[in-house]
């Protein structure tokens, strides 16, 4: 009943502080508001003494079931109220007076549900008392606040057990001097270690070809993201590259490989389908120059095509029983001995790991945190449950043990929302921390803002090695990331099982019947189906779409809003949705709103004028937005704004009004009004803004009032502009600066940026910047950390002493007319790597020399 406890805990945190805030509006019943709020925290906080125990007894079940319902209810009566005074508020003074009479009936109606929840919470009261009393509850453990073991460093240790002997015999595989192609193959179940050991190989023999690359292969692939997922690991990928399909692309990839030794790492490759259509385009050269490819898969048919022999195989068996304790002791204990005492016990336990390093792992975190006799004995009564519970996959009880009693509370439902992504999906973080914000997931504190603590929740996601980071931005932080498949499985079970969320599939079951019913819902196949049934949709509070090509929504659709009355999230990725149709009430409560597809031409005026709403993406949409409606300053709770290009902003109102929360601002085309805007303080929180258009004046009248910008940190600059002449129009505050064909004088932009003390980032993209050259005065840019260069037109770059002293990473990319680097940069004691893609002939036979190799240099051609 974990289930029905995660929901109603949820429900009511989400209940309680709105009733209290709105008990004083509700005309005649203020009383039964606020006795009603008191109950549901008492409910509250008797639902804490239940939470993840173990129920024995039916009775209990039904008592929770019962709660449950009245949960859903007390949920729609608040959301109701809010509905119907949003409603009333948009009036102007006149429908107001017309509709008084309606909207006191409503109100009322509002009120006397009141009643009758409080009856309802009354009699089910009685059963909660009785079921404690007689104590059919089975307590859980105490929970610990953090993680004292990292799974994957633990895993992924030199001299982790089990994998010596296979790393050997492996890396002999692949090191033969033989000269044809040859294909090594990793076989082995989910949680057994595959990954584990191809990254191990891979870290120790890939510097020994010529090139190398790895690449994740998703459950769902598409063949044209698999291919550049390879060639970004090998060369620099531009525009004209990834709109190339899938034939070019392996065209290019094969061009390039011809006549290299090479090897390339395919993780996860689960279909026979995919290496049939590899090899019938010749995707990987088949000549005599020692290259390799090493696949990872749980598929023998897989492995037994692509590699030459079963000798090419590597089949990963379940560790013994001597592997099992010598693994989960060094776990536990690290360099020390288990106690003698415990010694059997560990042994019981870890016979029961089913030979699963992933399950050994996820154990040995639970043993380490209390390691008294007790505690070990508990865990052994308990242990066969956990790793095989009645109608779940294999080894999910471990993982399931692990989520309750390890994962600290405030992430447990940030990690099981990842489960609506979909298999092998790169995840975008800034994306994924605006939805947990939407959610309730993650709320501001008086130190930091909501964003702030999703970002470090992040962190520590991936410090417990429950995800995968993909890519990183240029100051170093996450951009995208993945979860591992195997905890990817496990949050939609887990989710599903206790009505988190629901994930519908072209091969999942039917989301309306499975498990405990839920209002949050992510559709992989079609939402045509989804939206068929108008019984369900009035009850959602969270809709996300991913598209999938063989879908029926492929046709397009019309999206009706009024269907959406409870929405507050709605992610419809690149889900064909031609129209979108507004209405008087609908997604009032909003939240979240990001569309994706381009084929979107147009949008309802209703949707810039929500109230609650806090992230409006519409960036990569073709909608037409000369100008923002007015509706936009009303939008009080708006914290990021994502707009297509061309968009103007609209004339604020009056004086006093402001977007109090405003953090993101992109994309914007500047005109007389941004520079009023932003001289009338209208953003006070803006942290990120990005301004695109062709008129360089109107770009420039915008950048002389941006030190009124107080909290900025990122300005993106696109397209021709000039620079303020004052050195202090830029805030002090920027920690990034990107400039995107706004050809500038490099004079005037050095004379700008040297002076801003917490400046970390700087990119000069795409003919940014032209002149004779590049000179950086000493002292200059002390706090810069990342330099990019790319289509620069300067031939000469100079720098002054302890110029750029913090820089750790210079890439410079096609900047065909620079003849050569500083001496001054050789000497910088941070500096850790130079990457140079497609440098002029001068360039080159200069960084072919001795000297410049005191720091790694990458040079492609």
């Amino acid at each position: 009943m974990e289930a029905i406890i995660s929901i109603i805990t949820e429900l009511l945190r989400a209940g309680i502080p709105l009733a209290a805030k709105q008990v004083q509006l509700i005309r005649g019943a203020p009383e039964r508001v606020q006795s009603l709020q008191d109950e549901l925290q008492f409910i509250e906080k008797s639902l804490n003494e239940y939470d993840g125990a173990f129920m024995k007894d039916n009775k209990v079940n039904e008592w929770l079931t019962q709660i449950y319902g009245l949960a859903l209810e007390a949920k729609d009566t608040i959301d109701t109220f809010k509905t119907e005074k949003h409603t009333q508020n948009q009036r102007n003074p006149m429908a107001r007076l017309l509709y008084a009479w309606p909207h006191g009936t409503k109100l009322r109606k509002i009120a006397l549900k009141v009643d009758m929840i409080k009856k309802k919470i009354e009699e089910i009261d009685g059963y909660r008392k009785k079921y404690c009393v007689d104590g059919q509850v089975v307590a859980k453990p105490k929970r610990n606040s953090e993680w004292l073991e990292k799974q994957r460093r633990e895993v992924e240790e030199e001299n982790v057990v089990g994998f010596g002997v296979a790393v050997e015999q492996m890396t002999n595989m692949l090191l033969t001097k033989a000269l044809k192609r040859d294909v090594v193959s990793i076989v082995g179940t989910t949680g057994s270690g595959k990954t584990t050991l191809a990254k191990r190989i891979y870290g120790s023999i890939g510097n020994q070809f010529q090139h190398h690359a790895w690449v994740f292969v998703p459950s769902r692939y598409k063949m044209k993201d698999l291919l550049l997922a390879i060639l970004s690991e090998l060369i620099p990928i531009d525009e004209e590259t990834s709109k190339l399909d899938d034939v070019k692309l392996g065209e290019k990839l094969r061009n390039f490989l011809q006549g290299k030794r090479y090897l390339i790492v395919m993780d996860g490759v689960e279909e026979t389908q995919l290496w049939e259509t590899l090899e019938k385009n010749n995707v990987f050269p088949n000549e005599k120059h020692g290259s390799r490819l090493l696949l990872t898969t749980r598929s023998k048919n897989v492995a037994s095509l692509a590699s030459s022999s079963s000798s090419r195989i590597h089949n990963i068996q379940p560790l013994d029983d001597e592997a099992k304790w010598e693994l989960l002791e060094k776990l536990v204990f690290k360099d020390e001995k288990c106690p003698q005492g415990l010694v059997k016990l560990g042994k019981q336990i870890a016979t029961k790991c089913a030979g699963l390093p992933l399950a050994i792992v996820s154990l040995s975190s639970l043993l380490a945190r209390n390691k008294a006799y007790g505690n070990w004995l508990q865990i052994i009564s308990n242990v066969t449950w956990y790793l095989n519970p009645q109608d779940s996959p294999p080894s999910f009880g471990i993982l399931d043990l692990t989520y309750d009693t390890t994962i600290p509370e405030h992430l447990k439902k940030c990690l099981l929302y990842l489960g609506v992504f979909p298999s092998g999906f790169e995840i975008h973080a800034r994306q994924i921390i605006n939805l947990w914000v939407a959610e309730g997931l993650v709320e501001d504190t008086r130190r930091s803002k909501a964003e702030e603590i999703g970002r470090r929740y992040l962190e520590e996601l991936i410090s417990l090695s429950l995800i995968e980071v993909i890519r990183k931005r240029s100051d170093g932080s996450v951009r995208t990331f993945q979860i591992h498949e195997i905890w990817r499985m496990f949050c939609v079970f887990k989710s599903e099982s206790i009505g988190f969320l629901q994930v519908h599939t072209k091969f999942g079951s039917h989301p309306f019947i499975n498990g405990p019913w839920s209002w949050r819902l992510s559709i992989h196949y079609d939402l045509r189906y989804i939206l068929s049934n108008r019984d369900y949709l009035p009850h959602l509070c969270s809709l996300l779409c991913f598209h999938n090509e063989d879908s029926l929504d492929s046709n397009r659709l019309t999206l009706q809003c009024k269907h959406f009355s409870r929405l507050k999230v709605l992610d419809l990725g690149s889900t064909r949705v031609s129209k979108v149709h507004g209405g008087g009430k609908s997604l009032s409560l909003l939240k979240y709103l990001k569309l994706n597809n381009p084929n979107l031409s147009s949008l309802p005026r209703i949707l810039f004028s929500l109230p609650n709403l806090m992230t409006l993406d519409i960036k990569n949409t073709c909608v037409i937005l000369p100008c923002l409606p007015s509706g936009i300053w009303k939008m009080q709770n708006l914290r990021h704004l994502l707009l297509p290009p061309h968009t103007t902003l609209p004339k604020c109102p009056d004086h006093q009004t402001r977007l109090w929360h405003l953090q993101t601002l992109s994309t914007i085309t500047p005109n007389e009004n941004t520079a009023a805007l932003i001289f009338g303080s209208k953003f006070p929180s803006l942290i990120k803004l990005t301004l695109n258009s062709q008129n360089m004046e109107q770009t420039k009248r915008c950048l002389e009032w941006l030190y009124k910008l107080d909290c900025l940190q990122k300005l993106k600059i696109i397209n021709p502009t000039k620079f303020p002449t004052a050195r202090t129009s830029f805030p002090a505050s920027l920690v990034k600066v990107s400039l995107v064909k706004t050809d500038l004088v490099a004079d005037d932009v050095m004379k700008m940026l040297e002076c801003l003390d917490h400046l970390q980032v700087l990119k000069l993209l795409k003919k940014s910047i032209r002149g004779p050259k590049l000179e950086m005065t000493p002292n200059s840019f002390p706090q810069l950390r990342f330099l990019f260069m790319e289509e620069i037109l300067v031939k000469t770059w100079r720098m002054g002493d302890e110029a750029m002293g913090s820089l750790e990473d210079l890439t410079i990319t096609r900047c065909h007319e620079l003849e050569s680097l500083p001496k001054q940069l050789w000497q910088l004691h941070n500096i850790r790597q130079v990457k140079v893609n497609s440098p002029s002939q001068c360039l080159r036979r200069e960084l072919e020399q001795p000297s410049v190799q005191r720091c790694e240099v990458q040079i492609h051609f």
